[in-house]
């Protein structure tokens, strides 16, 4: 195992009527005057008022930005700081998923950097690590995938340069997150399924890195897979089971909130890859994770002996294949397949085509030119990679 550092500083009330802890807990992180921030739909469906009625119960003055885009982008960013300072917010109150999340822990970012500090250019492109004390944010969780309510990453997209990028640093994490399941009880199917492609994916990421010693991160990684899936099915079955959206934002919160990287290389060739497509295209991310994901596994597994044992390892524990009489390359195509099958069998997009993207060479150069060399632990995933990946992801994974 690794070296490695751990901080989650994060505060988690789950349940109900877990919302009515708001105020005390915005108090207790001397927010006098917070900005809510949340998207146009939530305010439609009502779910925004149900966040502003606590608040002014409790007396709480705020300011309400509630035109997020699903993807955060450095447009709302820049438009939002302007906002906070002027009218002298002192905290973020941030009622959505991942995009509005992530949109308040940059602004929060953005706040914290000197005059002559430019938050794309020296902090998102770098990774430069953010400035410690960063004014305080405080979610309330409305989707399970990106595990941006308990995590210290976040993604961010500049249209003018047409880039998307994650970045990571302790200092983004929130303070105190609401974890209502009751607002997943109306979600759509599509929503769910690509939270869930989302919480997966962030798994497999951290898991299929070096080093491969049988580490803690290793077993308690595929325990949130099994769970992840196990739970998946049960909101198919029930998509208004109380129970299953419990789990399914536990699910996430886990997923990625650093406890399963820790002592590990971590990987994200995927994601990586994946924010090319929807830099450039309209889709969510859910679904291009589901387009590259298996084939990025396909590309990788064979990379190396301890790659083709980590993905039979996993075929095994996560996916149930009998390795009886199997060479370990056999057992980690099973589990590959089994991965492709079971995105097919809740309808999430195998190939480019399936969510209107181009695989002319153009387009596909382009792609990977943005993607560029995304990094990787079994294989370093360079731009030529991206590509082959690409190319191969106009047709489902076979072997």
């Amino acid at each position: 195992m690794q070296g490695f550092e751990f901080s989650c500083p994060t505060k988690i009330v789950c349940g109900a009527h877990a919302l009515d802890k708001l105020p005390d807990e915005v108090a207790d992180r001397g927010m006098k005057h917070p900005l809510v921030m949340t998207d146009a739909g939530l305010v439609k469906l009502g779910v925004a008022a149900k966040l502003t009625d606590v608040l002014d119960a409790a007396g709480v003055a705020y300011e309400v930005f509630d035109q997020v885009p699903p993807d955060s982008s450095m447009d709302v960013v820049n438009e939002v700081a302007r906002l906070y300072a002027d009218r002298g917010c002192d905290g973020f109150v941030a009622i959505g998923g991942g995009s509005v999340i992530d949109c308040a822990k940059f602004i929060s970012l953005g706040s914290g950097l000197g005059e002559d500090e430019d938050l794309w250019d020296d902090y998102v492109e770098t990774g430069k690590p953010a400035p410690e004390n960063l004014v305080p944010l405080v979610v309330v969780l409305t989707i399970a995938a990106t595990g941006s309510e308990m995590g210290d990453a976040a993604v961010l997209t500049n249209w003018a340069r047409n880039r998307k990028l994650g970045y990571t640093s302790f200092p983004l994490t929130p303070k105190f997150s609401v974890l209502d399941p009751t607002y997943l009880l109306t979600l759509p199917a599509e929503q769910t399924t690509y939270g869930f492609v989302d919480m997966f994916c962030h798994t497999c990421e951290q898991y299929f890195s070096l080093p491969s010693d049988d580490n803690l991160s290793d077993e308690m990684a595929e325990a949130i897979q099994r769970h992840i899936l196990r739970s998946w099915r049960a909101c198919r079955r029930h998509p208004r089971s109380y129970e299953a959206r419990s789990n399914a934002m536990w699910d996430s919160t886990f997923a990625l909130n650093r406890v399963i990287s820790r002592g590990k290389e971590e990987d994200w060739g995927t994601h990586g890859i994946e924010h090319a497509l929807s830099a450039y295209f309209d889709i969510p991310h859910g679904a291009g994770l589901a387009v590259v994901h298996p084939h990025w596994m396909k590309y990788v597994y064979t990379s190396r002996p301890e790659a083709t044992a980590r993905f039979a390892r996993w075929a095994v524990n996560v996916w149930g294949v009998d390795s009886t009489g199997k060479s370990e390359r056999e057992v980690a195509e099973e589990g590959i397949e089994r991965y492709a099958d079971f995105l097919r069998l809740v309808g999430a997009p195998l190939t480019l085509s399936e969510v209107g993207i181009p695989a002319d060479p153009a387009t596909l150069d382009k792609l990977a030119d943005h993607a560029g060399d995304v990094g990787g632990s079994y294989r370093r995933i360079t731009r030529d990679d991206a590509r082959a990946i690409l190319a191969s992801c106009v047709t489902p994974v076979v072997f």
